[in-house]
């Protein structure tokens, strides 16, 4: 079975979080899949596996938005090689308070079968932190 390339999965992956596409994503993440989100606030951890990504990061990420307002993840540089694609990207919204959110982020993945098996972030978990939590520091 020939599967797509890291880079089309990687990019059909922004598609859908930026398009809020709650059955795409799922579609485009191994089962078995790692994501680590940094810092020490509530959606940091590693998170092993789908239910537990979508139960621990997304659905609780997701109610931190404004389920109106747009959310753009604005790509500045995207580069593939082989089964390995690291993104940089600044992510827009506003959060369920009506306050603007602006994030730079550098992603890291690993796909392979035409799934995401490895996902690592990091951005300024202060600002993370401030702006969806009002945690100081």
């Amino acid at each position: 079975m020939t599967h797509p390339d890291a880079r089309t999965v990687v990019t059909r992956y922004l598609k859908a979080l930026r398009t809020r596409d709650a059955q795409a994503i799922p579609e485009l993440i191994a089962a078995d899949a790692v994501y680590r989100i940094p810092g020490s606030h509530p959606l940091a951890g590693t998170f092993h596996g789908l239910d537990e990504i979508a139960r621990k990061f997304f659905t609780p990420m997701g109610a931190l938005f404004d389920p109106e307002a747009a959310y753009a993840v604005e790509v500045s540089h995207l580069l593939a090689e082989g089964d390995q694609v690291s993104v940089e990207c600044v992510t827009r919204s506003t959060t369920v308070h009506g306050t603007e959110y602006a994030i730079d982020i550098s992603a890291q993945f690993t796909v392979r079968d035409g799934r995401i098996v490895s996902m690592r972030e990091y951005f300024d978990t202060q600002y993370f932190a401030r702006t969806l939590f009002g945690q100081d520091g």
